[in-house]
C-alpha cells in the first residue's frame, strides 16, 4: 500500500505511525484529543485516528494508522462498497411469479412459484415516494429489539405483507382464480447460510424475517398484552409474562415447538410497550404460508395447505422460466436505498445478504464466494489484504481485522468511482440521522460529518460488566474551511459497567472528536 506523508502535533504518542511531520495539527484538533484521550476512561484502551484529504490522499494526522483494530459494525463499509461496485447502485430486485401449467377458466392446474430475488425489505420499509425508510437515533431499528436500546423499535406505518400482498393482486388480476397444485418458494438464487453472527441469510424475507412481539402492561398481577406481526399460521405466539408492581425482568422468547414462539418474563405496570423479536429460522416454508394466506386474500383460492414445509422437489430443475409463464412480479427501488438502510441502521443481516448477492452475481451459491469477492474488490480500491481479515459483511465476528489506513484508503478511492456518491450519502449524518442523530446536534459540525460508526463487546457472566473490543468510526467531513477530509477513530478495550454509561461516553467523545476535524481544519 502507497504509504502517505502524516502530519503530526506534539500529543502524539510514542510508537504511532508516523512516516513524517509535514505541518502540526491545529490547536483546536490537539486540545481536544487531549483532553478526551487522557480520561481516566481510557487509561487501558488504544486508541488510533486519522484524518485524510479527500481530493489528495495525503494524511493530516495519525495515530496507529496502520496498526489491526477490530472493527465493528463500519465493515459495512466494505461490503457494501463491493455491492454497489458489482450490482450498481441502480440494481434493482425483481421478484416474479411464474404459473408450471395452463389457466383455464380461471383455474391454474398446476404450480405456482415465487422466484425470490435476496429483497430484503420486500415492501415493509417502501414510502410511496420510492425511497426505503428507516429510523434515527434514539430510535433504533427492529433488528435491534432485543439490545435493550431504547425505542420505538417499529416503522411507522410499514406494512410487513407489502410484498406478498402486491404478488398475490397481480396473480389474481392475471386470471388466476384457484390454484388447483402446490404454492412453492425458489429460494435457489444462493444457498441459504447460517455461518455468520447474525443468522439466516435467505434470498427470500418476509418482515426481515424476524416476527416482532410487543408486549404491554396490564393490571399488576394479570397477564400481560401480546401483539405480534406479521400475524400468520406459520408462527403462533404465546405469552407466558405477567403484569408485576415495580420493576420487571427482562422478556425471554424461545419456541418449545416448531411453529410455536413463547415469550416469557415480568413487566412492570408502569413500563412502555417493549418489542422483541424472533428470527425465523426456515424463511422458504414461512414465505410459502405468508404468501398462499395473501393469494387467499387477494381472492384466489389455493387447494394446497398453508402450513408445512416449502415442497422444493417439486421446483422445475432449471431455474430459468418462460417469460410467457410469469404472471406477476415486484421490482423494488434501487439498491442505493438499500445500501442507505444498511449503513443508516447499521442492518447486520442486511449487509451480509449484500455478500451473498454478490456471489450470485458472480454465478456462485456459495456466500463465502461473496466474501472473496469482496476481499478481492477492496483490495483493487486499495484495501490490504494482510491487513484487513473479513469474517462476514457486517462486522459482527470478533475476528474482523482492518486498519485506520486501509478505510481511509478505500473512503477516499471510493469517492472517486461512479458509485462513490451513493456510498458517501447513505452514511449517517451527524446529529441529523441515522445511527448519528443524536451525536453532536446542535453543534457546527452537525450535517458536516457523514459516518458510520461500529461497535463490539460482550458481557462477562461473573458480575455483568464487560469489554468493548471496538468503538469506531470512519466517514467525510465537509471541513469548516471548505476542505474535503476522510477520517477514521478507532478505539480498543473499553471496561463498561453494566449500564453502558463508558460506552455512550466513548460515542460521544468520538462524535466531540470528529467535530473538532471539522470546526478546525
Amino acid at each position: 500500500m502507497l504509504r502517505r506523508t502524516i502530519a503530526l502535533g506534539s500529543l502524539l504518542a510514542a510508537g504511532s505511525a508516523a512516516v513524517a511531520a509535514a505541518a502540526p495539527a491545529p490547536p483546536g484538533v490537539q486540545q481536544v484529543l487531549a483532553g478526551i484521550l487522557s480520561k481516566p476512561l481510557y487509561a487501558h484502551s488504544t486508541w488510533g485516528y486519522e484524518v485524510v484529504d479527500q481530493g489528495t490522499g495525503q494524511a493530516l494526522l495519525g495515530q496507529n494508522v496502520d496498526q489491526t483494530f477490530v472493527t465493528g459494525s463500519i465493515l459495512k463499509l466494505y461490503s457494501t462498497s463491493t455491492a454497489l461496485a458489482v450490482l450498481g447502485p441502480n440494481y434493482r430486485f425483481r421478484t416474479p411469479v411464474y404459473r408450471l401449467g395452463a389457466v383455464r377458466r380461471g383455474v391454474l392446474s398446476g404450480n405456482l412459484v415465487l422466484v425470490a430475488s435476496g429483497d430484503y425489505s420486500f415492501g415493509l420499509r417502501e414510502r410511496r415516494n420510492g425511497t426505503l425508510a428507516y429510523n434515527n437515533a434514539p430510535q433504533i431499528d427492529h433488528n435491534y429489539a432485543d439490545t435493550g436500546l431504547p425505542g420505538p423499535a417499529l416503522l411507522p406505518q410499514s406494512n410487513p405483507l407489502a410484498g406478498v400482498d402486491q404478488l398475490a393482486r397481480q396473480v389474481r388480476a392475471a386470471g388466476i382464480r384457484s390454484v388447483r397444485g402446490n404454492v412453492l418458494i425458489d429460494d435457489r438464487l444462493f444457498q441459504t447460510y447460517d455461518g455468520w453472527p447474525d443468522g439466516v441469510i435467505s434470498p427470500i424475507w418476509i418482515n426481515e424475517n424476524v416476527i416482532d412481539i410487543t408486549t404491554s402492561p396490564s393490571a399488576p398481577g394479570r397477564p400481560a398484552r401480546v401483539s405480534w406481526r406479521p400475524r400468520t399460521a406459520a408462527i403462533h405466539v404465546v405469552s407466558q409474562v405477567r403484569t408485576v408492581t415495580g420493576a420487571g425482568t427482562p422478556l425471554t422468547v424461545d419456541s418449545p415447538r416448531p411453529g410455536v414462539v413463547r415469550i416469557s418474563g415480568r413487566i412492570g405496570a408502569a413500563s412502555k410497550p417493549i418489542l422483541n423479536i424472533w428470527q425465523i429460522s426456515d424463511p422458504a416454508a414461512f414465505a410459502r404460508t405468508v404468501f398462499i394466506e395473501a393469494l387467499r386474500r387477494a381472492g384466489a383460492r389455493v387447494s394446497a395447505r398453508a402450513t408445512g414445509a416449502n415442497p422444493t422437489a417439486l421446483l422445475p430443475r432449471s431455474r430459468t422460466y418462460p417469460r410467457s409463464a410469469r404472471v406477476a412480479e415486484r421490482v423494488s427501488p434501487p439498491l442505493s436505498q438499500f445500501i442507505k438502510v444498511i449503513l443508516k441502521v447499521s442492518y447486520n443481516r442486511g449487509a451480509d445478504d449484500m455478500v451473498c448477492l454478490v456471489a450470485a452475481a458472480k454465478r456462485s451459491r456459495d456466500c463465502i464466494a461473496g466474501l472473496k469477492t469482496e476481499q478481492a474488490t477492496i483490495g483493487r480500491l486499495g484495501v490490504s489484504p494482510v491487513t484487513t481479515i473479513l469474517f462476514d459483511g457486517a462486522g459482527s465476528s470478533e475476528y474482523d481485522r482492518s486498519t485506520l489506513e486501509d478505510f481511509t484508503t478505500l473512503l477516499q478511492r471510493a469517492a472517486t468511482t461512479s458509485w462513490g456518491a451513493t456510498l458517501h450519502n447513505g452514511l449517517p449524518i451527524l446529529g441529523v440521522d441515522g445511527t448519528a442523530a443524536a451525536n453532536q446536534k446542535g453543534t457546527p459540525a452537525a450535517g458536516n460529518v457523514f459516518v458510520k460508526s461500529g461497535t463490539r463487546g460482550a458481557t462477562s457472566p461473573t458480575d455483568g460488566r464487560g469489554i468493548f473490543s471496538a468503538v469506531t468510526q470512519a466517514g467525510y467531513i465537509n471541513a469548516r474551511s471548505g476542505r474535503k477530509l476522510i477520517y477514521a477513530l478507532f478505539l480498543r478495550d473499553l471496561p463498561v459497567s453494566p449500564d453502558l454509561h463508558e460506552y455512550i461516553q466513548a460515542d460521544s467523545d468520538q462524535g466531540a472528536i470528529a467535530a473538532a476535524f471539522q470546526e478546525n481544519y
